[in-house]
């Protein structure tokens, strides 16, 4: 549970209002927009209607070009009812794009807080207020008009504003700069500051400021005498600047650096890691996985799962019945969320234990349906495939459902097993599993595995091809070598396989 002060107990410091700048008397993208609304509808939003409704109140608009004497003769171009349509629409786009900056501010803060991590991952929620604050302190002491935070990437090849004050928030939205070139921020990560009272005093001489500005000062920010980024105070007149500017834009890069170090330690013992149980789920499935091993004399099975999630909605198992039969298992949830984890150890703990007495591969996946039916919460989708082997004969019967597919290939070629998909489990209340009998020969490799690998590119004739090659190899891993073989193959969606080897 996140600790979080209330609103009403919050003592908010606010940034004063600063006069605006050069950079910011340029018009308003909003602004110009309702302006521009105005001119090609005359219609234009009433400020003293009410905005509690999603109705909004329009009245003509009345421009300089408008002769008052004959109001009634200037009717609007566009009807009411189109206009406010209309300005239902502009309004409501409006608001995402406020809403998109203030997403943007934050996750530039965030990421500012990761370089100065130096390689340490975390899940930090850096203030955006703290990092202004400070921006906004120091540009206040130094007498400047602006201020903004530049952090390097991780190849330090460019400078990215993370955090600005006194420059418009579309600044956050431009491309990172070359630090090459840039020799106000290189002067500044080898001598630590850089004052420069006229970027105009010499027009060969160029600093290369990265907004144009008469004055202003650098500093770099650094972690264990490494720099990770600068600061830029600007000032919109020549400006000399002294010891005791150059001091206090030191001292607030320093107070930057430890911000943006502590934000991810503070997190850690103000509030619990957020991604702490799901490390935990991960570690738990790891574990209860089996470990690829010999199954039975001349029997040798393997599995493996690739997620790009913490997490895996899939799973394999393998044992030895009582009565000695072979039994192999492979499922998948069909959610590729951290819901579909918990759809799948439905299914596993459903199949452990039906698989304790006499059954079919039939009657068992029905019985893992029926489970899912009867503790569905919601659509927990699942599919399965389920087999019996005899070691002795290979002879064996396999029943599926869903998206998993089988093929079985020896060194002369493949052959399908299952290809034809079918709805997963607790799509109805009954299972409509398909079944199939095959025989295995020595030699052969049977090959079970998810839709991840087709979504990726690969395709049963590719799977099949590489298990053949590995037959004629002799290879007594041959999912380790489908492994490598699909090493550059892209992680789409989840990727489950397992092998059974009769040699």
């Amino acid at each position: 549970m996140t600790k979080t002060t209330p609103n009403y107990l919050r003592i908010h410091r606010g940034i004063e209002p600063q006069e605006p700048t050069k950079s910011e008397q340029s018009p308003n993208l909003i602004t110009s927009f309702w302006n521009s609304y105005s001119d090609a509808t005359g219609w234009r939003l009433d400020p003293r209607a009410s905005r509690k409704n999603e109705m909004l109140e329009l009245l003509p608009a009345v421009t300089s070009e408008t002769p008052h004497e004959h109001d009634d003769e200037f009717a609007p171009v566009v009807g009411r009812i189109a206009a406010t349509r209309l300005a239902t629409a502009a309004s409501k786009l409006t608001e995402q794009i406020l809403r998109t900056r203030e997403c943007l501010r934050q996750r530039e803060a965030e990421l500012a807080s990761s370089a100065a991590m130096l390689g340490v991952e975390h899940d930090s929620k850096v203030s955006v207020d703290q990092i202004e604050q400070s921006l906004s302190d120091a540009m206040e002491a130094c007498k400047c008009d602006a201020a903004a935070l530049y952090m390097l990437d991780e190849d330090t090849r460019y400078l990215k504003a993370r955090s600005v004050v006194g420059l418009p928030v579309e600044r956050l939205e431009n491309p990172p700069r070359e630090l090459r070139g840039s020799r106000g921020d290189l002067e500044a990560m080898v001598q630590d500051i850089v004052t420069i009272d006229d970027m105009n005093a010499d027009s060969v001489d160029t600093w290369n400021s990265p907004e144009p500005f008469a004055a202003g000062i650098c500093v770099a920010i650094k972690v264990d005498d490494i720099p990770i980024g600068t600061l830029w105070l600007f000032s919109d007149t020549t400006t000399e600047f002294g010891n005791t500017e150059s001091a206090i834009a030191r001292i607030v890069a320093t107070n930057l650096s430890l911000l943006l170090r502590q934000a991810p330690q503070a997190e850690i013992f103000d509030s619990p890691q957020p991604h702490q149980a799901l490390q935990e789920i991960a570690q738990w499935q790891y574990e209860s996985l089996p470990v690829g091993s010999a199954l039975a004399e001349g029997w040798r099975v393997d599995g493996m799962i690739e997620s790009s999630e913490p997490w895996a909605t899939g799973w394999h198992h393998w044992d030895v019945l009582p009565d000695g039969t072979l039994m192999l298992a492979i499922a998948e949830a069909t959610d590729p969320t951290a819901t579909g984890a918990m759809h799948a150890a439905v299914a596993r703990t459903a199949l452990a234990a039906h698989s304790g007495y006499r059954h079919t591969p039939a009657q068992l996946i029905q019985r893992v349906s029926d489970t899912l039916w009867q503790t569905n919460t919601g659509e927990q989708l699942v599919s399965l495939t389920y087999a019996h082997l005899d070691p002795e004969t290979g002879d064996g019967i396999v029943a599926s459902a869903g998206t998993i597919s089988a093929l079985i290939s020896s060194r002369y070629g493949y052959r399908p097993l299952i290809s034809n998909l079918s709805a997963p489990l607790n799509t109805s209340m009954d299972s409509n599993a398909a079944n199939h009998e095959f025989h295995m020969l020595k030699g052969e490799t049977l090959l079970a595995y998810s839709k991840g690998f087709a979504a990726a590119g690969a395709n049963q004739m590719t799977l099949g091809g590489h298990i053949r090659t590995a037959m004629q190899f002799e290879d007594r891993s041959p999912l380790a070598m489908l492994r490598r073989k699909l090493i550059d193959l892209p992680l789409i969606e989840e990727r489950g396989a397992l092998t059974l080897l009769r040699t």
